[in-house]
């Protein structure tokens, strides 16, 4: 036949075609068993039939797609094959309490074959708030803290427009208090300010002021206790801070609601490597180590990586917020695009738009709806198709994401989990990053064959039983 008479298809449409042909093969690797068979592909099945085999051919003839078993003679009920099962074990609705359904679902997994399920997300209305307000008190926050001292009843006002449950916390930072980070001569430790006169509080690492409260005279009056301190190098050491505020929760006094963290600063941050500087070699834990509401072990640890920190806010649901000034909202920037659930906002020099700022940032959080899940082995995959209200969809990603959920709004995820090779039974959690709620998957490989032994007793030479069609 000549090139001119031959069907010519674009390329695209060859590729479908291959890909569907290839989706239906099975592949038939090393089979004698019916267990053997569905384990070699997702599109093998298994003949039980007895007697489907001709003399002298091996048991893997029944091992086949479905198409090609019932060609050969095979009946519907006669084949075997696995598929993956999907049971909601608690499914409560969407109310003001439950923002994410279902709650619980049990699947078993066939090898190769995703499971499917849909996870119904509607953002609620007056959803608590804990706000723990993380300040850094080097020398150079003299002006805002005196904003700040007068700022408790005026955020809890602010906040109160979103939700009548919400509390407010404060905790302050400086950095490591060895050398090159803080002056270390006796005199600069019991004073580092730069003038004598002045009142400063020695350095120190972190320092818990006051837990989770919705009385704003107390806010006042602790923070109204503070002094500015001081150091000597330009970066704080601001994340060893918001590692123990994310860690230490009974101290701060988190409850299961929506956790912001506000990091207030004109400066950059010290990071993991940089404690060698100081002689510091042991690397961060990630424990709580407040003892008497202090970091006392900032100087045996090195600081936290970003990505030990980025672990922990995720594992303790906490949303930072960045607030730093001009000259540094670059760097913040890019550590943000690090945490999924961040914000960055520009603050004042005298810290005067610190309201608006927070709720700015807050708003944008919560209009964000992430849905991601907990560490698994390499077995298992999990992608998500997004279905947002304004039909934003994406499908296939690493994590689910709507942007601009307004209250009421409800958005649907695709979960899809597809198992590697058998697995053994295991759990993992899903959530949406910042809420309360949560959905559990239990995870059961489904790779066996469930066929019932078969009666004969003239088979197998009377020295056995028939099982999925073979002695």
């Amino acid at each position: 036949m000549s090139h001119d008479c031959c069907l010519q298809l674009p390329a695209v449409t060859w590729v479908l075609l291959l890909t569907t042909a290839f989706a239906m093969e099975c592949p038939k690797i090393n089979v004698g068993t019916c267990r053997d068979c569905i384990q070699s592909g997702p599109g093998c099945a298994w003949c039980k039939k007895p007697n489907f085999t001709k003399a002298g051919e091996p048991d893997s003839v029944r091992c086949d797609t479905i198409e090609q078993l019932q060609q050969r003679g095979c009946p519907h009920n006669e084949i075997e094959f696995p598929v993956n099962n999907i049971t909601r074990i608690q499914d409560s609705p969407l109310s003001n309490d439950i923002q994410l359904t279902p709650q619980e679902v049990h699947l078993k997994l066939r090898i190769g074959t995703p499971a499917v399920f849909e996870v119904k997300f509607r953002r609620a209305m007056g959803y608590p708030i804990d706000l723990y307000y993380l300040m850094d008190l080097s020398y150079s926050m003299l002006d805002d803290l005196e904003k700040v001292k007068k700022l408790g009843g005026e955020l809890l006002r602010a906040l109160e427009s979103t939700t009548p449950s919400r509390r407010i916390g404060f905790g302050s930072f400086v950095d490591k208090t060895v050398l090159p980070f803080v002056n270390t001569h006796p005199e600069k430790l019991r004073n580092p300010c730069p003038n004598k006169d002045e009142q400063c509080q020695p350095p120190f690492a972190f320092k818990h002021i006051l837990s989770l409260t919705d009385n704003a005279q107390k806010f006042e009056s602790e923070v109204g206790k503070q002094f500015i301190s001081g150091n000597l190098d330009a970066p704080e050491g601001g994340l060893d801070a918001m590692m123990q505020a994310a860690v230490c929760g009974d101290l701060i006094g988190w409850r299961n609601v929506t956790r912001l963290l506000v990091y207030a600063t004109d400066d950059g941050f010290h990071f993991a490597g940089d404690g060698k500087l100081g002689a510091i070699l042991t690397p961060n834990d990630g424990q709580c180590h407040l003892e008497d509401n202090m970091y006392k072990k900032s100087n045996e640890f090195d600081y936290p990586s970003v990505g030990q920190l980025v672990e922990k806010l995720a594992e303790n649901n906490i949303q930072p917020i960045f607030a730093v000034t001009s000259k540094v909202v670059d760097v913040y920037k890019k550590l943000s695009e690090m945490i999924p659930k961040s914000a960055v906002g520009e603050l004042n020099e005298d810290s005067s738009n610190i309201i608006e700022l927070i709720q700015e940032a807050y708003n944008n959080l919560s209009s964000r709806i992430i849905l991601d899940h907990s560490t698994l082995p390499d077995v298992l995959d999990v992608k998500y198709d997004s279905i947002c209200s304004k039909g934003e969809n994406t499908s296939d990603e690493v994590r689910g994401q709507c942007d601009n959920v307004k209250i009421n709004d409800e958005v649907i995820f695709k979960v899809k989990i597809t198992a590697k090779e058998c697995i053994k039974s295991q759990s993992f959690t899903i959530r949406p990053l910042g809420f309360k709620d949560t959905l559990t998957v239990h995870l059961d490989s489904n790779c066996d064959c469930h066929c019932n032994e078969q009666p004969d007793p003239t088979a197998c030479s009377g020295n056995g039983t028939i099982v999925c069609g073979i002695c």
